[in-house]
C-alpha cells in the first residue's frame, strides 16, 4: 500500500469515529428533555403523599375523640336495643302465626319488605389508611374492605366509620370515590336478630336510612358476615 493510500485510510477512520461519537450523543437529548417532567411528577406525588400522611394523623386523632364521646351513646343504644328486641320477637311471632293460618301445611314464613338488620349495639369503630394503585385492606371493627390492585389510579386517604347503633352500617369516605375495579366489602352480623328464612344483603343507604339499592351479596352464614362488591363510596348496611 502506498503512503498516499495509507493517509486516505487514516483520514477516513478518524471521520467515522467522529461521526459515531456525534450520533452516540443524540439519544441523550430526548431523555434530558424529559427529566424535568419526570422530576415534577415525582415531586407532586411526594407532596400529595406527605399531605395525606398529615391528614391521616388528624383523622386518627378525631376518631379517638369520637370513641371517647360515644360512651354514653353506647349505653343508651343498648337500652334501646333491649326494648326493641322484645317488641320485635313478639311482632315476628305474631306474623309467623298469621302466615301459618293463611298457608296451612306450607313451609316458609312471613316475607316483609326490605328491613334493615338490627344487632346488639357495638362501640363506635373507625379506621383510616392511605391506599394507592397497589390496593390495600381497611378494617373497621369487625368489618373489612379490600381494595384490589388497579382500583385506584393514585393514593387516597380512605376512612370509614361504624357508628354506635343497633344497625350494621358503615360510612366510607371520600364520598363518591369511584373504583376502576370493584372493591370487596364484608359486613359482620354477629349478635344480630336474624329471621331464619331471610336472605341477607348489603344495601346502599341514602338519607334517613332509606334503602337505595340492594347489592348482589354473598351471605356467609358460618362466619356470620355478608359480602358484596362495591364500585363507589357511600354508606352501606345489612338488610333482609
Amino acid at each position: 500500500m502506498t503512503r498516499k493510500a495509507m493517509l486516505r485510510l487514516v483520514a477516513l477512520s478518524v471521520g467515522l469515529v467522529a461521526l459515531g461519537c456525534s450520533d452516540a450523543g443524540n439519544p441523550l437529548e430526548p431523555s434530558s428533555s424529559l427529566s424535568p417532567q419526570l422530576s415534577m411528577a415525582s415531586d407532586s406525588a411526594h407532596a400529595r403523599h406527605e399531605a395525606l400522611k398529615q391528614e391521616l394523623e388528624e383523622r386518627k386523632a378525631y376518631f379517638k375523640e369520637q370513641k371517647e364521646a360515644n360512651k354514653d351513646a353506647l349505653k343508651a343504644a343498648r337500652a334501646e336495643w333491649k326494648a326493641w328486641k322484645e317488641d320485635w320477637k313478639e311482632q315476628y311471632e305474631a306474623e309467623k302465626r298469621a302466615w301459618k293460618r293463611e298457608h296451612p301445611g306450607e313451609k316458609g314464613g312471613p316475607s316483609p319488605d326490605v328491613e334493615l338488620m338490627r344487632c346488639a349495639p357495638r362501640d363506635y369503630a373507625a379506621g383510616a389508611a392511605i391506599i394507592g394503585p397497589n390496593g390495600g385492606t381497611l378494617h373497621v371493627g369487625p368489618h373489612e374492605l379490600v381494595i384490589p390492585k388497579g382500583a385506584l389510579d393514585q393514593e387516597e386517604l380512605i376512612t370509614a366509620e361504624a357508628p354506635t347503633s343497633s344497625l350494621v352500617d358503615v360510612k366510607f369516605q371520600p364520598e363518591g370515590l369511584q373504583f376502576s375495579r370493584a372493591a370487596q366489602l364484608k359486613l359482620s352480623y354477629v349478635g344480630c336478630v336474624r329471621p331464619t328464612s331471610a336472605d341477607l344483603f348489603v344495601v346502599y343507604l341514602g338519607q334517613g336510612n332509606k334503602v337505595v339499592e340492594l347489592l348482589p351479596s354473598r351471605d356467609q352464614k358460618v362466619a356470620d358476615d355478608v359480602e358484596a362488591d362495591i364500585g363507589h363510596f357511600s354508606r352501606y348496611a345489612i338488610a333482609y
